[in-house]
């Protein structure tokens, strides 16, 4: 199971919600609907998953758009833009970006095990919940 689902299975009863937006900004990495739920099924994700949208340029999708000209919260430094797939923004229940990961930032699949719980995903998931 892929860690994203790890962790909404996890605090989805305290109020984490994780979704996935595919795009095509970073390579021919959306597909059909068909294509998309095939990845999704054979890695056992149930979260929230959105069709190919642009997340950056100026043709990003209102959602990314306002990412974009958030300040930065950390922990990752410059700017908010992803370069590359799997990058995760935080917002609290406020509707605040309250935290920035970029594809190096994974919890791990495992609640229990030490990658769990010193990643900076985890813990910034856990300070606001």
């Amino acid at each position: 199971m892929a860690g994203l689902q790890v962790l909404e299975d996890q605090y989805g009863a305290k109020g984490l919600a994780v979704a996935g937006f595919y795009s095509d900004n970073f390579g021919k990495q959306g597909g059909s609907d068909e294509q998309i739920r095939g990845v999704t099924d054979k890695y056992g994700v149930q979260h929230d998953q959105y069709v190919v949208a642009p997340v950056v340029g100026d043709d990003a999708r209102p959602l990314f758009a306002w990412l974009l000209k958030q300040p930065n919260p950390g922990p990752r430094e410059g700017e908010l833009a992803p370069s590359w797939n799997f990058f995760k923004w935080l917002i609290d229940r406020d509707g605040k970006l309250v935290g920035a990961f970029d594809m190096r930032t994974y919890p791990g699949k495992d609640p229990a095990s030490n990658e769990w719980q010193s990643s900076p995903l985890v813990q910034a998931i856990e300070a606001q919940l």
